[in-house]
């Protein structure tokens, strides 16, 4: 399986004939109002791979802190039967992808094979404090 796409938005859903409307996607960043935060990610995954080959997919979303640890996990998995005719298969999904942060830095969300697997298709996702501005 190949990944296409993966990356967050800030907003995304999928058609009901297929595809996806993004808002910011890629985004690059975030912002949170105080830490620690509890946040809510969506992410776009396209992928494709040959016919014949994986039908039932298992995969995970794993969300890390700047020091490593693991603050997110999405696990998720799909039936991707081969269409006659067609030498390749496509699929595309949107996934919100819950997040325990808790300082300010740069967070490594990817696709791995398990929970504690590694991390294929990296993305650096930094995340920053807002911090209220003073009043004079």
């Amino acid at each position: 399986m190949q990944v296409v796409a993966f990356a967050p938005a800030r907003k995304s859903e999928l058609e009901d004939a297929g595809g996806v409307l993004a808002e910011g996607f890629p985004m690059t960043s975030a912002y949170v109002e105080v830490l620690p935060a509890q946040i809510v990610v969506p992410f776009v995954l396209a992928v494709h791979t040959k016919a014949g080959i994986d039908f039932e997919p298992r995969r995970y979303i794993v969300a890390k802190s700047p020091e490593g640890e693991r603050v997110g996990l999405l696990e998720f998995a799909w039936q991707w039967p081969d269409t006659p005719g067609v030498p390749v298969k496509f699929r595309v999904f949107v996934h919100e992808v819950p997040m325990w942060v808790t300082t300010a830095g740069v967070y490594e969300i990817g696709l791995a094979d398990s929970p504690e697997g590694e991390l294929e298709s990296v993305f650096p996702f930094p995340i920053f404090e807002n911090k209220p501005a003073l009043n004079n």
